[in-house]
């Protein structure tokens, strides 16, 4: 089955792949699921939707949407009437900020169009909490299966965890974004000292696809 992904970014893109197909700790994938991820870019196709909701789930549906209206329109290969549309939108909640970068994590210290990079955000981040004892965080990921602008299904879950308490603290160099300061304590570890594995297991996009997953097999969908 071919699945639309409604995002630019590479490494969602693979998490994505590996979560929906069961990756197993040999590297093959466990199942006959065989869903196979396709993005905008990959068929030649602009996508840039302007994320303007007011919350994860809301941008989601809204780049499932506008996904959905392009392929309908443009029709790229392998595009065909009826292939599901899969969009996420997900960030970093830290309490002590308010929530914040919430829906602006991926925007979070961007001054006049200049994006920061990923250890750039990072040290903005501890910066902002430094002195604050309270370190509470999630990760957040609402995840849109659309299979027309009407038929959906809307799934939201979390990774709870904390921020490390100053940049000594970042660990790790699997993952991507804030893993590297997120601090999973059941575990012991970052998110980004997670193997692809645990991190499918534990994560927010990891628990969300998951159920996208068992509603994709679902024998009467």
């Amino acid at each position: 089955m071919i699945i639309w992904f409604a995002s630019a970014n590479i490494h969602k893109q693979a998490e994505l792949a590996s979560i929906l197909n069961g990756k197993n700790r040999a590297g093959g994938f466990s199942g006959a699921a065989g869903f196979e991820i396709k993005t905008p870019a990959g068929a030649g196709l602009a996508f840039d939707p302007d994320e303007s909701g007011g919350s994860f789930h809301e941008n989601a549906l809204l780049k499932a949407r506008e996904l959905y209206r392009l392929l309908a329109e443009r029709r790229p290969a392998p595009y065909r009437s009826g292939d599901p549309v899969i969009a996420d939108d997900s960030g970093l909640c830290v309490d002590a900020l308010g929530g914040r970068p919430g829906i602006f994590s991926a925007r979070y210290g961007n001054i006049a169009g200049k994006k920061l990079e990923a250890a750039e955000r990072n040290a903005l981040l501890l910066g902002e909490l430094a002195g604050k004892l309270r370190r509470s965080a999630r990760f957040v990921c609402a995840m849109v299966l659309l299979f027309s602008p009407e038929r959906f299904y809307l799934v939201q879950e979390t990774l709870e965890g904390e921020i490390v308490k100053s940049p000594a603290y970042a660990a790790g160099t699997g993952g991507f974004g804030y893993d590297p300061v997120f601090f999973i304590p059941p575990l012991g570890r970052t998110a980004a000292e997670l193997s692809e594995e645990e991190k499918n297991r534990v994560s927010h996009r990891g628990k969300a696809g998951k159920i996208i997953a068992n509603i994709l097999r679902a024998p009467d969908l």
